[in-house]
């Protein structure tokens, strides 16, 4: 009888062993994506799956590298601390890759970059009613902004205007009401998201001023430094394009002209 006990207990602590590895292990098998809601690139439909140019690519690339893909929904000015905890496995949400933060630390000192795989550019949105007084960068100083905390944008209206006169979103998205309801002069967001945006439904009366045109920026992945993630996705992003994917997905949401695979994006 104690042989059949000892047996049993040690078949038991053997399950226990192992559901404990599957459950450390197992974490492993699953990608989570940092996001912020970013229309036609990571939102979420009717049913609350999430959709978009970058959760459709995140997905591709999960099947690839035998990942699952989940989406983390984050406070842009908190991606970094949510990928040094590991709430995170990478920031994958419109990232400007070739750009700083606001204190001046390049962001590829900060995260190890995937390839780039789209251009962009910053673009100052005011309302229509107002496009005439905005015809240079200097039109800018002394006015007030919105931009997304943490952004490039916000990086780029601290250097135009005065830093107390720049107000921080949680969002890119949140920075328009604030635009169309007069409380600031202008915002400054993803060209991309702009041009998805501006002078439609809501947000008929805003304008993008083309006469400010920015540098161009380049949307790459930001993983921890070191990660071994990295190398896998780029190994996928490279087979994605070569098989005509990632152009489909770029296309079914507007973006085939903005696609561009670059490895080299300092």
């Amino acid at each position: 009888m104690k042989r059949i006990i000892t047996l049993v207990l040690c078949i038991a602590l053997l399950c226990s062993a192992c559901i404990g590895l599957t459950s450390c292990f197992g974490s492993k098998d699953v990608l989570t994506c940092g996001v912020t809601i970013f229309e036609n690139m990571n939102e979420k439909d009717a049913n609350g799956n999430w959709t978009g140019f970058e959760s459709e690519f995140a997905i591709e690339v999960g099947k690839l590298i035998g990942m699952d893909v989940e989406f983390q929904e984050i406070t842009w000015e908190q991606k970094y601390a949510e990928l040094q905890a590991g709430t995170i496995d990478c920031i994958w949400n419109g990232f400007t890759a070739n750009c700083a933060e606001k204190d001046g630390t390049k962001r590829s000192d900060l995260v190890d970059f995937s390839y780039g795989y789209m251009l962009n550019q910053q673009c100052i949105v005011v309302k229509k009613a107002n496009l005439a007084n905005f015809n240079s960068e200097a039109d800018l100083a002394g006015k007030t902004a919105c931009v997304e905390g943490g952004s490039a944008g916000e990086s780029y209206a601290k250097t135009v205007t005065d830093a107390a006169n720049v107000r921080s979103a949680t969002s890119q998205i949140g920075a328009f009401p604030e635009v169309k309801s007069g409380a600031v002069d202008f915002i400054v967001v993803d060209v991309v998201l702009a041009k998805n945006i501006v002078g439609k439904n809501d947000y008929s009366d805003l304008a993008i001023v083309e006469a400010i045109e920015l540098e161009s920026e380049i949307y790459a992945v930001g993983f921890k430094k070191g990660s071994e993630l990295t190398a896998k996705v780029n190994e996928a992003i490279k087979t994605l394009e070569e098989n005509g994917k990632l152009l489909e997905i770029a296309t079914k949401y507007g973006f085939e002209n903005v696609l561009q695979v670059t490895e080299n994006i300092d």
